[in-house]
């Protein structure tokens, strides 16, 4: 995708002191110049809905994965 600017998106899955998994994302963006600028301010109405919304999509799987029948834990450190 070109963006007036660098983007990324960060994803993590870790595990707490209690056995929970918990999933972060980030998603940054340097804006190149004023284009970059705008588009930022432009896009910034539907950010919480598409990563929200890929947030609560990949939480969903990974709930249906975990509680699928025959299922082996994978563990890696």
């Amino acid at each position: 995708m070109r963006l007036p600017g660098l983007a990324w998106l960060e994803l993590r899955a870790e595990t707490d002191a209690e056995g929970r998994t918990r999933y972060r994302q980030r998603a940054f963006f340097h804006p190149r110049g004023l284009p970059g600028h705008v588009y930022w301010w432009a896009v910034s109405p539907f950010r919480a809905l598409v990563f929200g919304g890929m947030a609560r999509n990949i939480a969903r799987a990974a709930a249906r994965s975990a509680s699928a029948p025959g299922r082996v834990p994978e563990v890696t450190r």
